[in-house]
């Protein structure tokens, strides 16, 4: 494949800007907002959808992935044969791998994030979905997030288990059910991790109701992604 330039691949968190979510996916957007607004935002890069759709066609797989996709997409109800072609394309996904020029871009961005950190660095790898995840749509929780990855080739399978994700039988479902037909695409996020003692989401509408008069927080012990995979019933804090 033809490398344009590292920034068309992979890009600091700090360097994201809303005008780039089409490219890095509303949370690798929305978290270089953050960072500008002054918010504490652990360090990290962003790979963006282009590593997916490069690495799939340097792979030779991306037309049968559309080809699935679309009947994938046609299945209504016979679950039977979703799962099934979910497992085809998630193969064909774990098949194509990371190209090798996105390898080298990042495990460059890696080694420097840890280079930053005084030593080895452990992260998140965090699905950005984009061109879908807006405010029509939300995918949250849907796509995979991998916690506690140490290690180069730990951090490549990673970001491999993540662009697999894009096509689990409940995204497929909810991608249709939204009438979404295009080849889906996937930025990740790649994010040093802090261990929390507690952690979870706030809704800045009451998302039962849709009030903006109140912030709802949905919080548990540990990590925040038990909370967002819907793991274990958090504790519910409504703010005025």
């Amino acid at each position: 494949m033809d490398i344009r330039s590292k920034d068309a691949y992979v890009r600091d968190i700090s360097a994201l800007t809303i005008d780039d979510a089409e490219e890095a996916g509303g949370k690798g957007a929305n978290m270089g907002e953050l960072v500008a607004a002054g918010l504490p935002v652990p360090p990290g890069f962003v790979l963006l959808r282009d590593c997916y759709r490069d690495s799939m066609s340097a792979g030779g797989v991306a037309a049968d992935l559309s080809a699935l996709h679309r009947e994938a997409l046609d299945t209504g109800s016979d679950t039977g044969r979703l799962n099934q072609l979910c497992e085809q394309m998630q193969s064909l996904v774990q098949k194509a791998g990371v190209d090798d020029a996105v390898r080298d871009l990042v495990l460059g961005a890696y080694r420097e994030l840890a280079a930053a950190a005084g030593g080895e660095v452990v992260v998140a790898v965090r699905s950005s979905a984009t061109g879908e995840d807006g405010a029509d749509a939300s995918f949250a929780g849907m796509n995979a997030t991998i916690t506690n990855v140490a290690g180069e080739e730990n951090l490549l399978e990673a970001v491999n288990r993540c662009w697999m994700s894009l096509f689990s039988p409940r995204v497929i479902t909810y991608r249709a059910t939204r009438g979404f037909t295009a080849d889906p695409a996937m930025a990740v996020v790649v994010q040093q991790m802090v261990n929390s003692e507690k952690a979870g989401v706030a809704f800045t509408a009451d998302p039962s109701t849709g009030a903006r008069d109140r912030v709802v927080i949905e919080g548990a012990y540990g990590l925040g992604e038990v909370v967002v995979s819907g793991e274990v019933e958090p504790d519910t804090y409504i703010v005025a």
